[in-house]
């Protein structure tokens, strides 16, 4: 049985993820398109990623939700890790390669974005992207995200390093 939905947009929702859940989110994020700039850096098996995985949502630092279509997941969406002292939190989302470039991140981080700022009282979200993944910068870029820089050589992914670009919007620049 899917996990109760627990921010509902206008074409999507966000639900927890479950046990039911863990084949979908496990091939999806392993899937070569998405590892290279959103998934592990190593293989995980089964048992190993389930457990990894609500080891991160049973804490308090952090909120990781499926993205779901007409209750079909198509992604996930994260934030994570959450630093209440500090106010802040990291912004991550990945979607299915059988239904990217569909609006479903875009919308998926709004409104985890709006649960950030609103709900958890967050004073800034960031988002670090792979300097090559043209999408996931137009996701920010559209919800008002700023670019603050480059990350020379940030990340090792097939062999070689990659830059990655960081940005990140205030709760004051906030509009939803």
């Amino acid at each position: 049985m899917p996990g109760p939905v627990f921010i509902e947009g206008e074409t999507v929702e966000l639900r927890t993820v479950e046990a039911e859940d863990m084949n979908f989110h496990q091939e999806g994020s392993h899937h070569p398109s998405v590892r290279r700039t959103a998934g592990p850096d190593t293989p995980v098996s089964g048992e190993a990623y389930e457990s990894e995985l609500f080891d991160r949502m049973a804490g308090d630092d952090a909120v990781e939700l499926l993205i779901c279509d007409d209750g079909e997941p198509v992604g996930d969406v994260s934030l994570a890790p959450i630093d209440d002292r500090r106010g802040w939190a990291n912004l991550g989302y990945w979607v299915h390669p059988d239904h990217q470039s569909e609006g479903y991140a875009t919308e998926a981080a709004r409104l985890v974005l709006d649960h950030g700022f609103e709900e958890l009282r967050l004073h800034r979200i960031s988002a670090t992207v792979h300097a090559d993944n043209e999408a996931s910068k137009r996701v920010a870029e559209k919800l008002g995200f700023v670019h603050e820089g480059t990350k020379r050589d940030d990340d090792f992914v097939d062999g070689e390093y990659v830059d990655r670009d960081v940005y990140a919007v205030l709760r004051e620049e906030w509009e939803g």
